[in-house]
């Protein structure tokens, strides 16, 4: 019998409208894994640096991306924290069992700040009869934001400006985003078997 897995809900916080994930990981993924599958999910091109964080603020735990320097705490704003490498952290040990089944917190792009509320869920009996053993994105919904667009503030300017057709900056901001000039922005949309067709690799970089 398969060892079963871990359900996450991912929700991306401050938004002018609703964005989230619901995956099934395994529970033996470490920290860098997930970051690997919150990427694919989300929507995001892995371009920017990244934290996970047991609480959003004076946390207690935080795991960093591998290169960076566990003895340099900046993003932490000087508060003592624990640091971890991605690689060594443990989703189930370090923030399942460690915490109790608290929400915890990805942090994307420390210039733009894009927050990310991960919480615990119970998997259902159709979530295990579909689980194979690999990440599994079982529902979504809302279109993950450009990269660089300036954060949930930024974003919700850019759309009120691409629908807009009399803004001055309309045009430019649609060509930066790669929209055609009659091509509609569906900030809704989401294809969830297009996202479960790129996690179906994983076991390949992120293994």
């Amino acid at each position: 019998m398969s060892i079963p897995p871990l359900k996450l809900q991912i929700t991306l916080e401050n938004m002018p409208h609703s964005v989230y994930r619901k995956v099934l990981v395994p529970e033996d993924i470490n920290m860098l894994e997930l970051h690997y599958v919150i990427q694919v999910a989300m929507g995001w091109s892995n371009s920017h640096l990244f934290q996970f964080q047991d609480k959003q603020n004076a946390p207690s735990l935080t795991v960093h991306a591998p290169g960076e320097s566990d003895d340099i705490d900046f993003f932490a704003f000087g508060r003592r924290a624990e640091w971890m490498d991605a690689e060594e952290a443990l989703l189930k040990e370090d923030f399942l069992e460690a915490t109790g089944g608290k929400p915890f917190w990805y942090w994307y792009d420390f210039g733009d700040d894009w927050w990310h509320k991960i919480t615990f869920q119970k998997p259902s009996k159709k979530d295990l009869a579909s689980y194979l053993g690999k990440p599994l994105c079982i529902d979504a919904f809302g279109a993950c934001p450009p990269e660089d667009v300036g954060g949930p503030w930024g974003y919700a300017e850019w759309l009120e400006i691409i629908i807009n057709k009399k803004h001055p900056q309309h045009a430019e901001m649609r060509d930066w985003a790669g929209l055609s000039p009659r091509q509609k922005y569906d900030p809704d949309a989401v294809n969830l078997e297009d996202i479960n067709a790129q996690l179906s690799y994983f076991g390949g970089s992120a293994r």
